[in-house]
């Protein structure tokens, strides 16, 4: 999301004034490089995010759709969180009075459009609306600090601060992954007995490869960090926990010819945690 938006500004303001292209616009931190001019350029900092005050999220959605009959694996998806990004704006040319014309031609360009409309937007930020957007108001950051920050002397410049949604990818698998282990209790010598159905969730789930070859290795030995659990991944590389708390755990994963590597996985009780680890050979 938040490259789309620069990008969408980028575009916004290159094509409103008179710069030629976005290769115009630069986005690293200012600094006093008139010498280093030779046209007219536009400096785009990002140097703030914080989630906003005024629009709020409101929690995660989850849709189960029946096939048949039987459920099947539920989408999980999470209703937009909102980000007040702020950005520092300045220009720069091989003369002052040319720097001063494309900050106004930008300031005017900026003024029109008090917030961003959806239409001009990329398309993955289309579907929430305008995205609202204040010019020169007071920074979230004061504004000797941010320049002292920079360590570069305060120059004419413009504060942007735009409201931007944030939203994690939704998920289809199931909310977790289940082993069915089925049991037979055999009470009658004909073999007739009590089924029980046995069902473990799998926390954390991985694949080991080779970095050198980028095939699976199997046999190799997965400890946690802190805790007498380990297990060994199978001849397709793949291996598994099940029944963790939600906390964020460092994996060991050790095998001979290989080096010893260690792979954090964060157990949240969302979904389980898959990962492809790679082994550099030794």
């Amino acid at each position: 999301m938040l490259i789309s938006f620069l990008q969408t500004l980028a575009e916004i303001l290159a094509g409103g004034t008179s710069l030629t292209s976005t290769e115009q616009i630069d986005f690293s931190p200012p600094g006093s490089r008139r010498d280093e001019v030779t046209g007219a350029t536009l400096n785009l900092y990002f140097y703030d995010i914080r989630e906003s005050k005024q629009v709020q999220h409101s929690g995660r959605q989850v849709e189960r759709n029946m096939e048949r009959g039987r459920f099947q694996p539920a989408t999980v998806s999470w209703t937009p969180s909102w980000f007040d990004v702020s950005l520092l704006l300045t220009t720069w040319d091989t003369t002052s009075l040319g720097e001063h014309r494309l900050l106004t031609e930008a300031l005017t360009l900026l003024l029109r459009h008090r917030s961003l409309r959806e239409e001009f937007l990329s398309p993955e930020l289309r579907g929430y609306g305008n995205l609202s957007m204040s010019v020169s108001q007071e920074p979230p950051i004061e504004v000797g600090s941010l320049w002292s920050s920079l360590t570069v002397p305060l120059r004419p410049a413009l504060y942007l601060t735009v409201t931007i949604p944030f939203e994690p990818e939704p998920t289809s698998i199931p909310l977790v992954l289940e082993r069915i282990l089925s049991t037979q209790n055999q009470l009658h010598k004909n073999g007739n007995g009590n089924s029980k159905v046995i069902t473990k969730k799998v926390a954390i789930a991985g694949l080991v490869k080779s970095a050198r070859t980028n095939l699976p290795l199997p046999n190799v030995e997965i400890n946690i960090m802190g805790m007498d659990k380990s297990v060994t991944s199978d001849r397709e590389g793949v291996f598994f926990f099940e029944d963790l708390k939600p906390r964020n755990y460092v994996l060991t994963l050790s095998c001979s010819g290989y080096t010893t590597q260690n792979s954090n996985f964060l157990v949240d009780n969302q979904t389980h945690t898959f990962k492809e680890v790679l082994l550099t050979p030794s």
